[in-house]
């Protein structure tokens, strides 16, 4: 698990994540966001997230969930990406096995949030990036997403 700077996103990874369930998985990469720094408080965090989810399911097709939030638990704007183990059930009888989290601080207001997630979206549209991202290291998928997003800035 490491991080790479897009500006003005950064990128999370953590593979081989066991889950049994959509909560199991959205736990884990919010763990990893926790843990690289990027939120201020796991638990509340994770509520706003499961708030959402509640809302609206984040099955996007594909087997891919992305489950997003503003949220005034987050540090600095970040994406999640999960790899799991074996799918779990994500909305009735869809199944994820990839997962993209999006948190953005509340105080970044709709704009920043709305334009990662309309990114993404056109990336997970091209079954070439999808069928990369499954058959990639950490380490490549971090690549490949410099090569999608552009260049990182070093702080």
């Amino acid at each position: 698990m490491d991080d790479l700077e897009l500006d003005p996103v950064h990128v999370v990874t953590k593979f081989g994540i066991v889950a049994q369930t959509k909560r199991e998985a959205i736990e884990s990469v919010s763990e990893a966001l926790f843990n690289q720094g990027y939120l201020t408080n796991l638990i509340d965090f994770q509520q706003d997230v499961f708030a959402r989810e509640d809302e609206i399911p984040t099955y996007i097709g594909h087997g891919i969930g992305l489950p997003h939030s503003k949220s005034p638990f987050v540090k600095n704007a970040v994406v999640g990406i999960g790899k799991l183990v074996a799918p779990v059930l994500w909305d009735k009888s869809k199944e994820a096995d990839l997962v993209f989290m999006i948190a953005v601080p509340a105080k970044e207001g709709e704009n920043l949030h709305l334009q990662i997630l309309a990114k993404i979206s056109r990336l997970l549209m091209h079954e070439t990036f999808r069928r990369d991202l499954r058959n990639s290291s950490e380490l490549e998928v971090k690549r490949l997403m410099i090569s999608n997003f552009g260049e990182p800035n070093r702080k």
